[in-house]
């Protein structure tokens, strides 16, 4: 099958009554979406998108809604839409560093206690800046017992430096993959160790064995966080799925996909997904890349960038 990535296909049918109650049959690894990018609707009507279009579950964004900071309208919704909950990203982003506080500390406490009530296995931190030290330490120290006591993980997600005056600053501590050496459990995002300038092959190689949880997009270059559909920039995402499919015990995937064009057309959004979700399985299975996304897997320019809203990330990821 060739994925051209001119629009999305059209989305699973699920037959009278839709998603309702949909559980589908979880395949290794796991593909999740994120909630993070749908933001902007209702915690509920979002993890109905993602399981309409066949996903095994959702990564949890908690944002300043308050039915994603609660364990009880989490897991409502969550039954009511028929998806898993194995992930919540904690509320790190600029625009959630007021939610459950500013004490970073504190606020991976309360996520730690939402993800356990929810029951899932991770929680994800985006690394502190450098001058946060306690919360630096924190996690070296005492983070993941206290994870532990809820019966979940930390997962400690790779940042990338940020353009000031034209030139790359380092603010977040972890950017490259020796970085990430203390933790024992590491979130992979392969946008951000493209805006790095990091190979994603050799990342995965260097972290396999830390690496718990992976966030898959590519990267259209420029230094912008892109979270592209896969083909759609300049990762090695083909070689990348392949090896991490080709172990036996590869981690959960969350696609945190851009998806504002979509978002005034449910439909399209469905089908957007469910092309990105199909995608990725077929590389995970060792699908021909060419065939997958119609493009060879290593390119000097990104292709589609004129028709897809090139460069520019989805807020809040």
């Amino acid at each position: 099958m060739q994925w051209t990535g001119s629009g999305p296909i059209d989305p699973p049918d699920h037959g009278v009554g839709g998603h309702e109650g949909y559980a589908p049959a979880v395949d290794t690894p796991s593909i999740l979406a994120s909630t993070g990018p749908l933001f902007a609707r209702p915690v509920d009507w979002a993890m109905g998108v993602i399981a309409e279009a066949g996903y095994d579950g959702v990564e949890l964004m908690v944002t300043q809604d308050p039915a994603t900071q609660d364990a009880a309208q989490v897991a409502a919704a969550a039954e009511r839409e028929g998806v898993l909950v194995p992930v919540v990203h904690g509320p790190f982003l600029l625009l959630t560093r007021r939610v459950y506080g500013t004490d970073l500390v504190a606020k991976a406490r309360r996520s730690l206690a939402l993800a356990g009530e929810v029951g899932a296995e991770l929680m994800i931190v985006h690394p502190p800046f450098r001058w946060q030290r306690a919360f630096h330490e924190w996690l070296l120290d005492e983070g993941d017992d206290e994870a532990a006591d809820h019966d979940t993980q930390i997962g400690v997600e790779n940042l990338y430096p940020v353009k000031v005056a034209g030139r790359p600053v380092r603010f977040h501590r972890y950017t490259e993959p020796d970085h990430l050496d203390p933790f024992h459990h590491v979130v992979l995002d392969t946008s951000h160790f493209g805006v790095a300038g990091v190979d994603i092959v050799d990342a995965w190689h260097a972290l396999e064995d830390a690496t718990v949880h992976l966030h898959v997009s590519d990267y259209r270059g420029q230094g912008r966080d892109s979270h592209a559909p896969l083909g759609h920039g300049l990762l090695p995402l083909g070689r990348f799925l392949h090896d991490v499919g080709a172990r036996e015990d590869a981690p959960s995937i969350t696609l945190e996909l851009d998806c504002r064009r979509f978002l005034d057309d449910r439909s399209a959004l469905v089908g957007y997904l469910t092309q990105e979700r199909l995608k990725c399985r077929e590389l995970l299975d060792g699908g021909d890349v060419e065939d997958v996304l119609g493009r060879p897997d290593v390119v000097s320019v990104a292709p589609g960038a004129a028709e897809d809203d090139a460069d520019q990330p989805t807020v809040g990821l």
